[in-house]
């Protein structure tokens, strides 16, 4: 895998039927290691222990419908209450973002609102936060950290 904008960790991974695996970081348990997959656990490993979000309120891949349509965000942060807070998207390093993407993410916000997204490929990133004053989003030069409390 490649080298991402993110800081590096100590991840485990094992082989098994010639495929990949890295420990998932939040699941305890390890998973295919795709180039998305990759990206996702550095992210995650970021606020994790660079940002001081608590482990145990993230939710991957958290099933969201609205009569015919699914969307699942990549994470999801809630807070100790269970309101969702953040989400982020993760794409593989080589997938550049675009205004599908954030169309994409913006259907989830429609369905979960949160104050904070991230869109990342590892490489470049992207954050917004909503500024409740203007009742929109804008974006910030990072993701705030768990001290701020969002």
């Amino acid at each position: 895998m490649i080298p991402l904008r993110l800081p590096s960790f100590a991840y485990r991974t094992k082989q098994a039927l010639s495929k990949t695996y890295i420990l998932d970081l939040i699941k305890d348990k390890y998973v295919l290691l795709t180039p998305e997959e990759w990206v996702r656990q550095h992210i995650l490993y970021y606020l994790i222990r660079h940002l001081g979000y608590p482990k145990g309120l993230f939710c991957l891949e958290r099933k969201i419908q609205k009569i015919t349509t699914k969307y699942r965000p990549d994470v999801v942060f809630f807070d100790k209450y269970g309101m969702a807070k953040m989400i982020i998207e993760c794409k593989a390093p080589y997938v550049k973002i675009t205004e599908t993407i954030l169309y994409q993410v913006i259907q989830y916000n429609r369905q979960l609102p949160v104050n904070v997204i991230v869109v990342t490929n590892g490489l470049t990133h992207f954050c917004w936060q909503f500024k409740k004053e203007r009742g929109q989003f804008e974006a910030i030069h990072c993701i705030p950290t768990y001290q701020t409390r969002l």
